[in-house]
């Protein structure tokens, strides 16, 4: 049994060991790497929903994505017997042409997008040009009922006059293209005016990212064999779109459009009848006046009229 000095000098030594020894240390750096931890594990929760936001908004599953659907219109003609239905017609042109990309945004995966169609044209013109096919009315805006049949079908579906200038269509067509283009809200555009070679210089500046593009071609339609060289998708919808209804104008050729641009031709809708010639004074005769209704549109005789259709000089 220890005597009294030997449990003396044991406790001795317990005091000295508690006060040598490197567990009290040993446990602080455990309690600073439980805080570090809890601070880290903190940092990380947050940079991981702050990905998942991001993948959510990348998907379009955020910010109200969209495809945009670019037509123009003075050479992408609705079919006839769709615009000589009037405002019916109108509805059920945008309600094929929503059925018809629906098919396409599925198998990009892209169904959940909202569908945006901006349809540019003349619409004074194109009235004129249906009326020689006896498709529409007189009227000078007679393809107007079909238009805001169009427009009121779908929030985002807008059928827009340009106006009579020349080339405005085409202004408009380009503007939104450079606006939707790089728009990250905007994950695909169809482009439907591949009829025209004066498109390429713009599409192609966008060639890094082709895959957000499509060219639309109909039936019927000329699709000119430049685009091919973009290396873009290029699909076809059938049976919605014809080409400009063909006229005895030779047509002009757009200051712009390049070699095999159908262009010019396409946007010469005013047809100058053929006048009766007097072969001694080679003028018209007499008999064969210039038609004022005609120049304003509103000529209801339409190839029956005693006088002559021929455009201002």
């Amino acid at each position: 049994m220890l005597n009294d000095d030997d449990l003396e000098q044991a406790a001795i030594q317990l005091a000295q060991f508690r006060i040598s020894t490197t567990l009290p240390n040993i446990l602080d750096r455990y309690a600073v790497l439980l805080e570090n931890y809890k601070r880290l594990k903190s940092d990380y929760e947050e940079e991981r929903e702050g990905r998942e936001r991001y993948k959510q908004l990348s998907k379009g599953q955020g910010g109200n994505p969209f495809v945009l659907i670019l037509v123009d219109g003075d050479a992408y003609v609705f079919h006839e017997s769709l615009v000589s239905d009037g405002a019916e017609g109108g509805r059920t042109a945008a309600q094929l042409l929503t059925e018809s990309i629906m098919d396409s945004l599925k198998a990009k995966d892209l169904e959940h997008c909202q569908i945006m169609v901006r349809v540019y044209a003349d619409i004074a013109g194109l009235s004129k040009t249906l009326y020689k096919a006896r498709l529409v009315g007189p009227e000078k805006r007679s393809l107007a009922p079909f238009v805001a049949g169009f427009n009121r079908s779908h929030g985002l579906f807008d059928f827009v006059d340009v106006g009579e200038w020349e080339e405005t269509a085409d202004l408009k067509l380009r503007a939104a293209l450079n606006l939707y283009a790089t728009n990250p809200q905007c994950k695909h555009i169809f482009f439907a005016g591949c009829h025209d070679s004066g498109y390429i210089a713009d599409l192609t500046t966008y060639s890094g990212i082709r895959d957000r593009f499509t060219l639309v071609t109909s039936t019927d339609i000329k699709f000119q064999d430049d685009y091919k060289q973009l290396d873009m998708g290029i699909e076809k919808i059938p049976g919605l779109f014809q080409p400009v209804p063909a006229q005895d104008s030779p047509g002009h050729q757009s200051p712009r459009s390049g070699a095999g641009s159908t262009k010019g031709a396409s946007r010469d809708w005013r047809v100058t009848a053929t006048p009766i010639w007097d072969s001694h004074s080679g003028s018209p005769t007499k008999k064969q006046q210039k038609c004022k209704f005609y120049r304003s549109g509103t000529c209801k005789y339409g190839d029956e009229c005693k006088n002559l259709h021929v455009e201002r000089e």
